[in-house]
């Protein structure tokens, strides 16, 4: 449980951060993060790894840019499920989801030390 809320609150300053720099997505209010957050989170724990084994051939036969595709793909849906939160298109998730990955790392390197 401890683990799952470490993922929550680093997913929901990640978006913050995100949102700070890219006007591709944007939130009404802190609640709307904190659910968006949630929802991501959720999504990478469960419904990510079962489209990442069923898009394991077209991964294999793109070199692994297909995996892109579902983690954009997992972050629409999260924007999706989230009140208050847009995010411009699924091109503009692509790129977000790549942003959040780098602010992910930074954060959790950070945590670390």
């Amino acid at each position: 449980m401890r683990k799952f809320i470490s993922l929550w609150l680093v997913n929901a300053v990640s978006l913050w951060i995100v949102d700070y720099f890219s006007s591709a997505i944007s939130f009404n209010d802190t609640m709307a993060v904190i659910v968006t957050a949630l929802a991501l989170t959720v999504l990478n724990s469960t419904i990510k790894p079962l489209l990442k084994v069923l898009s394991a051939p077209l991964s294999f036969l793109t070199f692994g840019l297909f995996s892109l595709v579902v983690n954009g793909f997992v972050l629409w849906v999260a924007f999706g499920l989230s009140d208050g939160s847009q995010i411009a298109s699924f091109g503009s998730a692509i790129w977000i989801s790549i942003l959040l990955a780098f602010v992910n790392s930074l954060i959790n390197k950070v945590m670390s030390d």
